[in-house]
């Protein structure tokens, strides 16, 4: 019967984790806490532990193993072609209760240092390697000493639900699992998401605790267009470029899960207000509407889940590197160069006009710059 270790009663959390490691190393399998549901890991450099973990998943009917990372940062080794989809799922999604199943056939990939066996049992169809960054302090320790990764499968109760509890966790872990730390209840209390992504292609092949919409947000490409008020300059470049983009991809943007978000924001906007009348009035001009604009200052969440941030002027781009120094690389003038925008509140219509042409045209040079496997390209249906 496997050995309980109760992780809030214990002085120490660390003793528990030592515990567990040192199982671990000699081959041995435990039952930790993820944000879902509790899981059996087994060392990745142990190729008994790891088909003992895939005869467990296989028996209990549970979803198949795997791999936990470090950090992000460590899909690079065994996915070392991550497609630009895929790295922006990997940035925005972990640590999370998301599985990604990434390519990890190529020579270069660290799955190739794994041993055959446990390749064969976690590669799926010998190319997709099922990853996942977890935050659960448990496992983020272990992994700290662990010298290779961890294998992992969830724990399910007889009815296939997801086993939440670690109460629960104790009493179905059976007679290969010789420890079981228990956490309680976890976060999310169910399944991972997990999406495959290959190039530009996601499909969402077993559900879970984030939502397919909440998926296809994470994966889409998003552009932050930022000016001082959020009422004149960006608003229209937003509706600008959002307009152009949805003629240049037509077909990707014709489909239920838009494949970008194209967005505004001021670093002194007062929150709500509407766009100028000028602006409104330029862009109906154009068959464009602003009608329904509302200002929003920058959040660091915003900056952080752009892809692409276009500042109209030098001054708004060192503020934004001054709050945020290391979005250096995709933080750059709307001009493509140095020169800045201009601000036209307070002029007559003109103005905005001549304003809204010129920001049209450095817009255009994006434009040729964006390539279609920027945007992901979701099958909707599961597998």
């Amino acid at each position: 019967m496997a050995h309980t270790l109760d992780w809030k009663s214990s002085g120490d959390p660390r003793d528990l984790v030592h515990i567990a490691v040192q199982a671990l190393v000699e081959g041995r399998l435990v039952a930790l806490p993820a944000e879902t549901a509790y899981h059996v890991f087994a060392s990745g450099l142990r190729p008994e532990a790891v088909a003992q973990l895939a005869k467990l998943a296989e028996r209990q009917q549970t979803r198949r193993p795997c791999i936990f990372l470090r950090s992000p940062q460590e899909a690079l080794d065994y996915s070392p072609n991550l497609s630009v989809v895929a790295s922006r799922m990997v940035q925005r999604g972990w640590p999370g209760p998301l599985v990604l199943e990434l390519p990890a056939d190529q020579d270069s990939s660290l799955s190739s240092n794994l041993p055959a066996v446990v390749r064969s049992q976690l590669l799926i169809d010998g190319k997709y390697l099922p990853q996942r960054v977890a935050a659960h302090e448990a496992i983020v320790q272990a992994m700290r000493l662990m010298p290779g990764p961890l294998a992992a499968a969830s724990m399910v109760d007889p009815e296939g639900n997801a086993i939440c509890s670690g109460v629960e966790a104790a009493r179905m872990a059976g007679d290969s699992v010789v420890a079981v730390i228990n956490d309680g209840a976890t976060h999310y209390g169910g399944f991972a998401s997990t999406v495959r992504v290959d190039g530009a292609e996601c499909q969402m092949t077993a559900p879970g605790v984030i939502e397919l919409e909440a998926l296809q947000r994470m994966s889409q490409f998003v552009v932050l267009l930022v000016c001082t008020g959020n009422t004149c300059r960006s608003p229209m470049a937003e509706t600008l470029l959002r307009d152009m983009l949805t003629k240049r991809f037509a077909k990707l943007f014709s489909g239920p899960y838009p494949p970008a978000t194209i967005a505004s924001a001021g670093l002194s906007a007062f929150p709500g207000g509407p766009a100028a009348s000028e602006a409104m009035a330029v862009m109906k001009q154009r068959g464009l509407s602003l009608q329904n604009h509302q200002s929003h200052s920058i959040t660091e969440r915003s900056l952080r889940h752009a892809d692409l941030i276009l500042a109209m002027t030098n001054s708004h781009r060192s503020a934004i590197l001054e709050r945020m120094p290391t979005l250096s690389s995709k933080v750059h003038l709307l001009s493509g160069g140095t020169s800045d925008v201009s601000d036209p509140f307070g002029g007559a219509e003109a103005v905005y006009k001549a304003c809204a042409d010129e920001m049209e045209q450095y817009l255009r040079g994006w434009l040729a710059m964006i390539e279609e496997t920027w945007f992901p390209n979701w099958q909707v249906e599961v597998s």
